[in-house]
């Protein structure tokens, strides 16, 4: 089998299994053949693209999501191992660590900000969280023309639909973890 038809076989099988669904429903819902269903979970035959769609809706999936093995391994990586965002003159850095996924509706990021540097937030759009978790100094988040003061070991959660302004008001760089979840 080739890397998608391995994928679909193990997406099908694991959606079959926890959605408690005999091949019989499943064959009711997607309007594939029960033998089609167990060759395909089987890995025994390869679905043709309109076979793999009527499976997707039936099972009210993306079609992709039928294709992609989920990622399993392991993997250690650097905080700051991609390129950075810049801004401000480089002095406030954004490094995409996590980027975002449908099926996971956030994204994360690294941040630094070096001393008295101010950085401007846009308002996102729709029911948008923004956690902002502070690993090292201070900074004042401003929401709402509300500040708030957020030290080493503390983290601030707000809802992001609004202008949202990041200082930092302490002596050396400041290191955040920031998450942005979409509801």
């Amino acid at each position: 089998m080739t890397q998608p038809m391995d994928a679909v076989a193990v997406n099908l099988s694991r959606l079959r299994a926890e959605r408690k669904l005999s091949f019989d429903q499943l064959s009711a819902r997607t309007g594939v053949s029960k033998s089609m269903l167990r060759q395909i979970e089987t890995g025994k035959s390869s679905p043709t693209i309109a076979t793999i769609w009527k499976i997707a809706n039936g099972l009210k999936v993306s079609f992709t999501s039928l294709l992609r093995l989920p990622d399993r391994r392991a993997k250690v990586a650097s905080f700051t191992g991609s390129t950075p965002l810049t801004a401000e003159s480089d002095r406030y850095r954004l490094f995409p660590m996590i980027p975002f996924d449908p099926q996971q509706a956030f994204e994360t990021y690294y941040m630094e900000i070096d001393p008295d540097t101010v950085f401007r937030g846009e308002a996102h759009q729709g029911e948008v969280y923004e956690y902002l978790f502070v690993l090292n100094g201070r900074v004042e988040i401003e929401v709402d023309d509300r500040q708030y003061r957020i030290n080493g070991k503390e983290f601030l959660r707000f809802r992001a639909d609004c202008p949202h302004i990041y200082k930092n008001i302490g002596d050396g760089t400041a290191s955040v973890i920031m998450q942005i979840t979409y509801l």
